[in-house]
């Protein structure tokens, strides 16, 4: 192998971002998820969560960014994401998004990540795995 490939496990990124109810009108626009839980405070008072949620599309585009331009970093291509959705992420807050080395695969220049959204309170939100390929 001609590139060096420093990667090893325990390595990882992580970043705080706050998800603005105006981050979450454009991407509901964006992609027409236009569900009233996202987007509708009177509606989502009735529902189980009793205040709006984010789009779990929006935390997995989150761990996208950072896959593409953090860590690993750019040219990094994303080949496979698991998530489960252990609560939700509530509009107008703060997450923090980790994203550590699991497993190298270095014949084949591929990472096995965790990939983790966490509320303000530290609480898992978005408990995850990736899977990303790293060309020469």
């Amino acid at each position: 192998m001609s590139a060096e490939f420093p990667y090893r496990p325990g390595d990882g990124f992580s970043f705080e971002r706050y998800v603005s109810a105006e981050d979450v009108r454009r991407f509901a626009q964006i992609v027409g998820d236009l569900n009233p839980i996202h987007l509708d405070e009177a509606f989502a008072a009735n529902s189980f969560f009793k205040h709006r949620i984010v789009h779990g599309a929006f935390l997995n585009g989150l761990i996208s960014k950072v896959l593409g331009m953090d860590f690993p970093g750019q040219g990094t291509v994303y080949i496979a994401q698991q998530s489960a959705f252990k609560r939700p992420v509530y509009v107008d807050t703060t997450v923090r998004v980790e994203v550590k080395v699991v497993e190298v695969l270095f014949e084949k220049r591929r990472l096995v990540l965790d990939t983790n959204v966490l509320n303000e309170k530290g609480e898992m939100c978005l408990a995850g795995s990736a899977t990303v390929w790293i060309p020469e």
